[in-house]
């Protein structure tokens, strides 16, 4: 398990005078530093959005549809017809069964994705198989609100939630919870989790309210009782979080998780 902490810090006093402190640490889940790697892009807390871009260079376009668990797949064949199969569910684990290529990886990946992936496989049995991959039904979407709420569990959406909106959904912050340093958890790709923190306090009393991102279906928001300060202490709080029985909570999160990487983001501004 491979596990990076990137640490990014810019001096909001001085407009041309950038200050970086960036560090890489590579660690296994034990949470044990083992080098420094190069410097990170800079950031400052009112450019978090921007920030959230940048940080996960494996990150699917929002314009771009990602398939998820319990979505319903056509995959349809243009000269082999008798291949064509309707309403292919993805399962728990993240696959889907087709004939004569067996189990596929499907959640994660974009339509687009999918489809390259089948082509792929089904050409080691077929010659220039042309294919698509159409979303016929959406799963619902769902988002986790998770650690020091009134009440943890996963909350439906329709078009759109955002952090805020979904921390208000769970009930609000407990008295013990470290608001400050909220985590929102993303799984970028099917072995990536990624975490940023987001300082939900200065959204709420309106020193930066554009940090009120929106999520995406299945973002873990993780409220945690003290600081995470490395990636192995994020990487155990996932650890800990996605170990859970999946039908109870977390049903889009079954999905290769034992050898996944871990990066861990965390945004600090110098004050002076």
């Amino acid at each position: 398990m491979s596990c990076r902490l990137h640490v990014a810090v810019r001096s909001s006093a001085s407009p041309g005078l950038w200050l970086a402190i960036a560090a890489v640490f590579s660690a296994c889940s034990s949470g044990k530093p083992a080098s420094t790697g190069a410097p990170a892009e800079m950031y400052d807390r009112q450019e978090l959005s921007t920030f959230v871009e940048d940080s996960s260079p494996q990150r699917v376009g929002m314009e771009e549809y990602v398939i998820g668990v319990g979505d319903k797949l056509d995959v349809v064949f243009v000269y082999h017809q008798n291949l064509n199969t309707r309403q292919l569910p993805v399962r728990r684990d993240g696959r889907i069964s087709l004939p004569y290529v067996g189990d596929v990886v499907a959640a994660g990946l974009t339509p687009m994705a999918l489809d390259s992936v089948l082509t792929d496989r089904f050409a080691e049995i077929l010659r220039e198989p042309t294919l698509s991959v159409i979303i016929k039904e959406e799963a619902e979407r769902l988002v986790y609100v998770l650690g020091e709420v009134q009440h943890p569990g996963g909350y439906g959406f329709e078009e759109q939630i955002s952090l805020v909106q979904a921390i208000a959904e769970a009930g609000g912050f407990k008295t013990s919870a470290k608001a400050a340093h909220t985590i929102l958890i993303r799984r970028e790709g099917m072995d990536n989790i990624v975490g940023i923190e987001i300082d939900v306090k200065a959204i709420v009393n309106g020193a930066a309210i554009e940090n009120d991102i929106l999520l995406r279906k299945y973002d873990i928001v993780y409220v945690p009782k003290s600081r995470i300060f490395t990636v192995g202490d994020f990487a155990r709080e996932v650890d800990q979080i996605i170990g859970v029985p999946m039908g109870i909570i977390l049903t889009g999160w079954q999905i290769r998780t034992l050898q996944a990487n871990y990066e861990f983001f965390s945004v600090r501004q110098i004050v002076q």
